[in-house]
């Protein structure tokens, strides 16, 4: 009698069935080198790829590999947090915004402080680094003091590592001008602080995280023009970081009749020596009110001005991208941007403009510079 075989089982062996199943490093491997739209539909394959999508390890993985200063990411910190809307905290948090076709929001995490989110502020991010200034007051002297305590955050980890402190503090309300970059020769990250307490002369200090310590510029050669008598940095954070140059937009007060000027400051983070940048002509003609302001930026991969101006109930935003660094007679035409916004965020390298109204932050679309 013939014995009758049984029929295979459903389930095939356990060596098969794990063929049919990739390695949880070759799926990081692959999400990690998709673009951001995809991530966001990915999300809803499942909890476990929602989960690895969403954690902190895979976020930094995603940024370095892509490369967040591309200009894939914009990165923001909000100065209010609603206690009421998660995470439910009164906590600073970083955002994360999809730079593509459009702004989507795709992470929001706390940062791990003790600070309430109005004294931080997001100095600079470079390869997945954040670099975080919280200004706290303090009494000394009988006197009240603004001091810049200065953190590296490494969300990945979600380590804060709190930079040593250093000796000169700022008086009274005034900007405290930081910078933050990577060290591309020596493969090391630095913050820059500049502290100005007489005319014409910056102390300026510099970290590296190789070394975790500060250290003085010695015999500066920093030209802010014949006959300045007084000089100021505009608050505007984050720093550009362009060109291995961090730069600052300085106020210049020249002459008897107390002329105002403006220059763009430029640091090279590589042989750290100071350069002037030439502005884009008519951009300062006193047009506006009270409420203008300046700030630079980087817009499709330039280094950009934007002039920010609101006349009436109508708000405008003027942007000028330099066409070749370095140049005075280097600047594009401006472009004139016409949107109702409380606060305007920054530009973008693929042509995106982020402003904020009284209900969300939104992008208006792709600008285009004039080719004359």
């Amino acid at each position: 009698m013939s014995q009758t075989r049984e029929p295979a089982s459903e389930q095939p062996p356990t060596t098969l069935r794990r063929q049919k199943y990739l390695h949880y490093s070759i799926v990081l491997n692959i999400l990690a080198r998709l673009p951001v739209k995809s991530l966001l539909r990915f999300r809803c394959v499942c909890k476990s790829w929602d989960s690895l999508i969403t954690s902190p390890y895979f976020i930094s993985t995603h940024l370095y590999i892509n490369n967040v200063d591309r200009g894939d990411y914009i990165v923001n910190m909000p100065w209010y947090v609603n206690p009421s809307s998660p995470p439910y905290s009164n906590r600073p948090v970083i955002t994360f915004y999809c730079d593509h076709d459009g702004f989507d929001k795709i992470f929001e995490f706390e940062i791990p402080s003790r600070f309430p989110p109005y004294q931080a502020n997001l100095v600079g991010s470079c390869n997945g680094l954040l670099c975080l200034e919280f200004q706290v007051w303090e009494e000394r002297w009988q006197a009240a003091s603004k001091t810049a305590i200065i953190y590296l955050w490494n969300p990945s980890i979600r380590k804060l590592k709190r930079l040593p402190d250093i000796m000169f503090d700022c008086f009274f309300d005034c900007f405290i001008p930081l910078g933050f970059a990577y060290h591309s020769e020596d493969n090391d990250y630095k913050v820059v602080k500049i502290s100005y307490y007489s005319r014409r002369k910056l102390e300026v200090e510099v970290y590296t995280s190789k070394s975790d310590s500060w250290r003085t510029l010695e015999d500066l050669d920093v030209s802010l023009r014949p006959k300045t008598d007084d000089f100021g940095f505009h608050f505007s954070l984050p720093i550009p970081f362009f060109g291995g140059a961090l730069h600052w937009l300085v106020d210049i007060i020249q002459g008897e009749e107390k002329h105002k000027t403006e220059m763009i400051l430029s640091f090279d983070v590589n042989n750290e020596t100071f350069e002037e940048l030439a502005m884009p002509d008519r951009c300062f003609d006193g047009a506006g009110n009270e409420f203008d302001g300046k700030c630079i930026s980087l817009f499709r991969g330039k280094l950009a001005l934007i002039r920010l101006e609101t006349v009436g109930e109508q708000s405008f935003a003027c942007v000028w991208a330099i066409k070749e660094y370095g140049k005075h007679k280097s600047w594009n035409k401006p472009l004139v941007v016409r949107e109702q916004y409380d606060r305007f965020y920054g530009l973008t390298k693929r042509g995106f403009i982020l402003l904020e109204d009284e209900s969300h932050i939104f992008g208006n679309g792709q600008l285009e510079m004039p080719k004359k």
